[in-house]
């Protein structure tokens, strides 16, 4: 008898306290626990409503409310996954903006130190981009842009990083082909002049007069009033003086 009714116990305590619950039940249930900042039973009713009940009138904001839900609770790659849910069944939902907003901001915040792997940056780059060109126009294509541009920025940081990793250990060719790769990619940041900067001292620590003049000339030309373009001017003036001083033809 002790046995059956201790059975009988674990499997009420096993129930989940959403059982049995109607559709419109655990809406008003998984919305007041979010209220509450209890995000794992809002995330379980609310999980339950949208699984069972796909078609109710409240599934999308539901579906939102999850989504919310991990991003509080700081469980970001769920919550990137949890917006982009709603985005595939819901698209032109009033809410989809937000949605989209929610996947750009969730993989940012994921977004590493420029040192480390940057996959979660250019996830966020791309997924921001989405939703500027996707909502021109609506408030959250303003806050993906600014994003965007964040995270292009950490990119680019990344790769010239990278570049003065070689150049540090005089791997000149494969630091000027990162180098170059910045500029590409990146045309629009800092980092391209710095990059263009670099490219140049490459080229005359290898002796390569031709393309040290030809990268000069573009950094001069595309960069004019950049911080590296001043700090070139001033190391061909020394290195005029130098080479004037020591009876030397350029």
């Amino acid at each position: 008898m002790g046995a059956l009714l201790l059975g009988f116990a674990w499997a009420c305590a096993s129930v989940p306290a959403y059982f049995g619950m109607s559709a419109d039940e655990l809406w008003e249930a998984g919305v007041q626990a979010y209220s509450e900042e209890n995000w794992e039973d809002a995330i379980q009713m609310l999980e339950q409503l949208v699984t069972q009940n796909p078609g109710h009138p409240q599934a999308p904001e539901a579906q939102m409310y999850i989504a919310r839900a991990f991003v509080a609770s700081e469980q970001y790659i769920t919550a990137a996954s949890e917006f982009e849910t709603f985005l595939q069944l819901h698209r032109n939902d009033d809410l989809a903006p937000e949605a989209s907003l929610g996947v750009c901001q969730a993989y940012a915040v994921l977004a590493p130190h420029p040192q480390r792997d940057q996959t979660y940056t250019q996830r966020a780059e791309e997924a921001c981009a989405q939703t500027w060109l996707e909502f021109r126009g609506v408030a959250v294509s303003e806050t993906a842009d600014s994003i965007r541009v964040e995270m292009v920025n950490r990119l680019a940081e990344s790769d010239y990083g990278e570049g003065q990793f070689y150049r540090n250990f005089d791997m000149h060719n494969s630091a000027i082909m990162i180098f170059e790769n910045v500029v590409s990619r990146y045309p629009e940041t800092n980092w391209a002049p710095r990059s263009l900067l670099s490219i140049y001292r490459s080229y005359v620590s290898l002796g390569w007069v031709p393309e040290a003049e030809e990268t000069s000339a573009r950094l001069l030309s595309g960069y004019p009033e950049s911080e590296p373009a001043r700090q070139l001017r001033t190391e061909m003036s020394e290195e005029n003086e130098f080479t004037r001083e020591a009876g030397v033809d350029r």
